[in-house]
């Protein structure tokens, strides 16, 4: 339907300084879209009326074609929007087969009854809520004369989180890695929990968040993989990449996967451990044990010949034996321990051809979750839900702002 809208104001502004354009038209923005609204209501409430079959229908008989007007402009009812909370009329008809009578405003607009917003704008402020804080929210609203209440964030990013589930892609790659990273939660000393992330790659590059969940330290992973199992039991050979936590595959029972030891994090980890067992930092005996962890992580993708790569995997075996060796006779007993525990896994991946690389696609995902729970402290669940709604924008194509957006809407200026 075209509508035509037409804009009449009168403004008194002091001068033509940008500030105070745009400290005009903030105002001019809220009252020209209150318009336009009503506008828009009415024309398509009035074409539908003229229309055989309607699209509502009676609440008491289920009549859905003869009805008669009682009001158009009843009683108002408020609506939150993202530019600002409208005013709208309620609309009233009669069925004329029972007689009954109902308001038809929201029913049009979409928006269920004694609710404020559409889901589009519940999404929209979740969005917001996930990507900064909760007092920035409203700050960013305020600036464009938008008011906005912080509260009203966070209970949309709740909502909207709540009924995000995330899934196993099939068309995706069998590869997927599975990280943890601390969440600082009220009333839990030190660390708080754990938030817990499981990534699957696809052919381009990029990663698909499969799950999220969040529970107890090295505990809990039943949460994150429970509702996977299913979907995990479809590939042949799946690949499961993870920095270490081998309570991860208790969580994974009765699937069949592969397990790989991260050698993106082994290095990283390895300067821990260093510092456990009292080793200077940027010593020679540091920088030598770190070289060889290096050195024996660094696998060179592309050898498909399978004695090659049996060949490769005994060297660099052989290599690690030597420095077990060393560490043991030097005493270092802490990164002895992380070695020996890590030794059975770490060359899974390129055995089986499959390309387990070196690089932490998880870690990446967890840099985006810090960006956020860093802000303040959280309950359990308005934790998860947050990063829900974060990670499903950033990595699985969540995106509100471009939803009902079309080729058939536009927007056209009348000649003068």
């Amino acid at each position: 339907m075209r509508i035509h809208f037409n804009v009449d104001y009168n403004v008194d502004i002091p001068d033509c300084a940008m500030g105070s354009i745009t400290a005009v038209f903030k105002k001019l923005l809220l009252l020209i879209f209150a318009d336009f609204a009503r506008l828009v209501l009415e024309q398509f409430a009035i074409s539908f009326m003229n229309q055989t079959a309607k699209p509502f229908s009676c609440e008491k008989c289920g009549n859905s074609t003869n009805f008669i007007w009682k009001t158009k402009r009843a009683k108002d009812t408020k609506i939150t929007t993202i530019f600002a909370e409208i005013k709208l009329p309620q609309m009233q008809v009669q069925c004329k087969k029972c007689g009954k009578k109902m308001y038809i405003t929201r029913k049009l607009l979409g928006i269920g009854a004694r609710q404020r917003m559409s889901e589009t704008t519940k999404r929209i402020l979740a969005l917001v809520g996930s990507l900064t804080s909760f007092r920035v929210s409203e700050k960013l609203f305020a600036l464009v004369g938008v008011k906005i209440d912080k509260m009203a964030v966070w209970r949309c990013v709740q909502k909207v989180g709540e009924q995000m589930e995330f899934g196993i892609d099939e068309n995706a790659m069998g590869i997927g890695e599975a990280d943890g990273t601390g969440v600082r939660i009220q009333g839990i000393k030190k660390r708080g929990r754990e938030l817990k992330v499981f990534v699957q790659r696809k052919a381009s590059g990029a990663v698909h968040v499969a799950g999220v969940s969040i529970g107890r330290y090295e505990r809990d992973w039943d949460k994150l993989f429970e509702p996977l199992k299913e979907s995990l039991k479809k590939f042949r050979n799946f690949l499961l990449i993870t920095d270490g936590d081998t309570s991860i595959l208790g969580a994974l029972e009765g699937v069949k996967v592969l397990f790989q030891r991260c050698l993106w994090h082994m290095p990283y980890q390895m300067k821990y451990y260093l510092w456990k067992d009292g080793i200077k930092r940027e010593s020679s005996e540091w920088y030598y044990i770190l070289g060889k962890v290096f050195d024996i992580t660094a696998i060179r993708y592309g050898v498909e010949d399978q004695g090659e790569i049996e060949a490769i995997i005994q060297t660099k075996n052989e290599h690690l034996d030597k420095l077990l060796t060393y560490l043991e006779t030097q005493g270092h007993s802490s990164c002895l321990s992380y070695l020996k525990n890590a030794q059975g896994d770490l060359f899974t991946a390129f055995r089986n051809k499959l390309r387990g690389k070196t690089t932490s696609k998880a870690e990446r995902v967890m840099r985006t979750v810090k960006l956020r729970t860093t802000m303040g402290k959280w309950s359990e669940k308005g934790a998860l839900n947050a990063i829900k709604v974060r990670l499903a924008y950033y990595y699985n194509g969540f995106d509100p702002s471009k939803e009902n957006i079309d080729n058939k809407t536009t927007v056209l200026k009348n000649a003068a």
